[in-house]
Order: structure tokens, then C-alpha cells, then sequence
């Protein structure tokens, strides 16, 4: 672990987020959830939708785009589909209502399709559909917001990042793909820009529309594998914007010239146990990851992984050794605490090797 980071405990961490949060307006449940998210991203090694995340959400908060006294409100409610209105308060809280919603109608009716409009920033959605398969749901969500990646082909942001989450129940916990449809998430440039990284070649313009890696100059992402990203961002802004009656690219992209950071969700909810037992699904399940991970490795391989193992490591040893933080989000957390009088995280000593 570099030794410029600083390392925190995640449930100070948490506290320390939910007290911010209150500080501007938030009611005390609703910085519980959003909080909740922040660290699950941060213990997965999801650091770009981890605590980075606060100043930015305090920022929105104080400009009026995130409205602390928002409750989500269902537009449309059926036996097994359901609208549920963000009202532009916290993305988090409306998604928390939204999947167990759809996990309590699967549960009666087989299945649900539920459509989530007009919140704010959710979070890394992996943290929704793990969710949703520790009670017994295979998950599917879908995402559409803001423009910040480029058509394939084009040279000017007109597709949100457009992120994928698939979660199943298996003997071993819930197995989590959570993956953008960019070919870099949006997060992951803020934590360039805080850690001084370099991005990846081939996967972000400048404003200007010409490639770069420098995260300082980078303002418009690519999509992973061209045509096909893109073609998935497109197709989910069909289901989770244009069937939730809330539009964001036409409306960005078109005469309007709308400018929101609304974000749209499309979630499916199948009940494992309307089709089979879940235990025997689960057994299944293990047996198609033993038999990948023993699949013959090509050279240099060390190990075949599963979606999300990776990530179901790195929280398992941060919940033990703690969250690091760069020295740059250090400074910006210090510099936030001090203007609203919090407390910062203690900070505790880096794990010997």
C-alpha cells in the first residue's frame, strides 16, 4: 500500500459522511443510506464512488440540485411494475425504496420491472443488486444520466456512462458484475485527478474532442468497445428514460438544450425461488465458478476470477485494516471539516506487511 495514504476505519468514515450531510438539511435516515453507499463503494476498492463522492454531493445540495427534503413517490404502481419518482432528492434513498420494492413484488408475482426517474447521483449500483440477490432475486440494473461519453464516433458527450449491474444468489454470497458501458467511469477520473494516476489510453477526450490519458484535461469519456458500449448506452436510455417518461438525451442534445444531472434506473427483480429452489440454484451456481476458476490459464495468469471476487477481497481486508484515502481528498475532507465544524475520521496506522 502506498505510503501516502491515509487510512481510516469505515464505520468513522460513515459517521463522518452522514454528519456532513446533516449539516446541509439532510434528515438523519436519508444520510444513513447515502452514507451507507459511500462506504460500501469505498470497501469494495470502488474509491470513485466512495467518499470522493461528498464534496461533490454537498456542492449540489447548496446550488439546489439535490433537494433534502424530497421523498420518492410512486407515479405508477402494478401488481408487478412500478414507476417511482425521485423528486431530485438523493439518488441512494430513492434506489434503497426502489429494490425493495421490486424484491417484495417478485416475491408474489415471479418477477418485477421497476423504473426509477428524476434522482440524483445513485451511487455504484453494484451495491443495489447485491442487495437483491442476498434475498434470493437474480437482479438486473440498468442506468442512464447525464452526457459525459461520446457516441461511437462522435467527438462531443451525448451518452451518460451508462452502468450494467447483474447480481445471483450463490453458496458463497451473491456474485456482482457492476461494470459502466464506458470504457473508464466518470469516477474514476476524479480519482486520477486526486491521486495524480494517469488514465488509460483510448478512453477519454479533452473538451476539444481530441484523446488524452492526463485525468486534469479529460471531460468527455469513450465507450467501452465502441460501437457496442455506445450501443448499450443507447438502448438503456431507451429503458430506463424514455419508458419512465423522463428523457435526458434528447432533451440535452436537442432544441432544449436541458441541462439536468437527473439520472434514470431501469431494475428486473426475478425471484430465484418462482423457478426452482434457491438452494439448488445456489448449488449450481458454485458449481459453474469451480469449474471456471479451473479452467486451463493462459500464460501469465495467475488466477481465473470471478465478477466481483476482486472486489469481495478488497472489503473483506478493508473492514480489518481500514479505507485509504489520498493525501489530496484528505486535504478537501480537512478543509470541509473545518468550514462546517465536523470531526474528522481518525486516522489509523497503515497495516504492516
Amino acid at each position: 500500500m502506498s505510503q501516502n495514504k491515509i487510512i481510516v476505519g469505515h464505520e468513522d468514515l460513515s459517521r463522518f459522511i452522514r454528519e456532513a450531510l446533516e449539516g446541509k438539511g439532510a434528515r438523519p435516515e436519508d444520510a444513513a443510506v447515502v452514507a451507507d453507499g459511500l462506504v460500501w463503494a469505498n470497501l469494495r476498492g470502488v474509491d470513485g464512488h466512495g467518499v470522493s463522492r461528498l464534496p461533490f454531493y454537498l456542492r449540489m445540495i447548496e446550488r439546489g440540485e439535490i433537494d433534502v427534503a424530497a421523498k420518492p413517490s410512486l407515479a405508477q404502481d402494478r401488481a408487478a411494475t412500478f414507476v417511482l419518482d425521485g423528486g431530485r432528492g438523493f439518488g441512494p434513498v430513492a434506489m434503497m425504496q426502489a429494490i425493495a420494492l421490486a424484491t417484495e413484488r417478485a416475491a408474489k408475482a415471479g418477477v418485477c420491472f421497476g423504473l426509477v426517474r428524476d434522482t440524483t447521483h445513485t451511487g455504484a449500483i453494484g451495491r443495489y443488486v447485491q442487495w437483491m440477490a442476498e434475498r434470493g432475486c437474480a437482479a438486473i440494473i440498468m442506468g442512464a444520466g447525464p452526457a459525459f461519453v461520446a457516441y461511437h464516433g462522435a467527438r462531443v458527450a451525448s451518452l451518460g456512462t451508462s452502468p450494467i449491474a447483474i447480481a445471483v444468489p450463490s453458496g458463497d454470497g451473491a456474485v456482482i458484475l457492476d461494470m459502466a458501458t464506458s470504457a473508464i467511469s466518470n469516477g474514476t477520473i476524479l480519482q486520477a485527478r486526486a491521486t495524480g494516476a494517469s488514465l488509460p489510453p483510448n478512453s477519454a477526450l479533452t473538451r476539444e474532442g481530441e484523446p488524452t490519458t492526463d485525468p486534469n484535461r479529460a471531460e468527455i469519456l469513450l465507450p467501452l468497445g465502441g460501437a457496442k458500449g455506445s450501443g448499450l448506452g443507447f438502448m438503456f436510455e431507451m429503458l430506463a428514460s424514455v419508458l419512465a417518461g423522463a428523457p435526458i438525451q434528447a432533451r440535452a442534445l436537442g432544441p432544449e438544450r436541458r441541462k439536468s444531472l437527473s439520472q434514470n434506473i431501469a431494475i428486473l427483480a426475478v425471484d430465484i425461488a418462482a423457478f426452482r429452489p434457491v438452494m439448488d440454484f445456489a448449488r449450481d451456481a458454485d458449481a459453474l465458478a469451480t469449474v471456471i476458476k479451473s479452467l486451463p490459464r493462459q500464460a501469465g495468469v495467475d488466477e481465473i476470477r470471478l465478477p466481483g471476487e476482486r472486489a469481495a477481497r478488497t472489503e473483506t481486508a478493508r473492514r480489518k485494516s481500514g479505507i485509504p484515502i489520498s493525501e489530496k481528498l484528505w486535504e478537501e475532507l480537512r478543509a470541509m471539516a473545518a468550514a462546517n465544524n465536523l470531526s474528522l475520521p481518525e486516522r489509523l496506522s497503515p497495516p504492516t506487511n
